[in-house]
This record gives C-alpha cells, structure tokens and sequence, in this order.
C-alpha cells in the first residue's frame, strides 16, 4: 500500500485535532479541492458539513433553520 503524500492543510496539528473532534474529514476537503473548487470554499464546506454528522436536522424548522445558515454562509463570498 503506498501513502498518500503529507498535505499543508495550513493548521497547526492542535488545530487539526480539534477539528477532528467536531467531525471534520480532511479527505472530504482534499476531494473537494482536487475537483476544482477553492481551498477556502472547500475548508468552508468540509466544516460546515462537519458539523452535520451524527447530528442530522430532526424537524422541517431544523431544516429551515439549517438553509438558511448555508445560504448566509455562501452569501458572503
């Protein structure tokens, strides 16, 4: 098996455990990237989404509440 190469993710490791505690999957954002899409969107993305797992919206007004956080996140760029 051949590894993948280190990636600067521009964190500290400090940073980058605590990420992984809330969820945050580093290969998400590396697929994300090798796509097309910006470094920052992807890292935007991979968090946000992080945030999702295990913890699914469990009503409609979750889900509301949920869009439109997405939409005020990506309004701003």
């Amino acid at each position: 098996m051949t590894d993948l190469p280190v990636e600067d993710l521009g964190l500290t490791d400090t940073e980058y455990a605590q990420l992984l505690a809330q969820g945050y999957d580093p290969e998400l954002e590396r697929q994300l990237v090798a796509l097309g899409e910006q470094p920052s969107i992807a890292r935007k993305m991979t968090r946000f989404l992080g945030l999702l797992k295990g913890k699914s919206p469990e009503t409609e007004s979750d889900w509301e509440e949920l869009i439109l956080d997405w939409d005020h996140i990506w309004a701003k760029d």
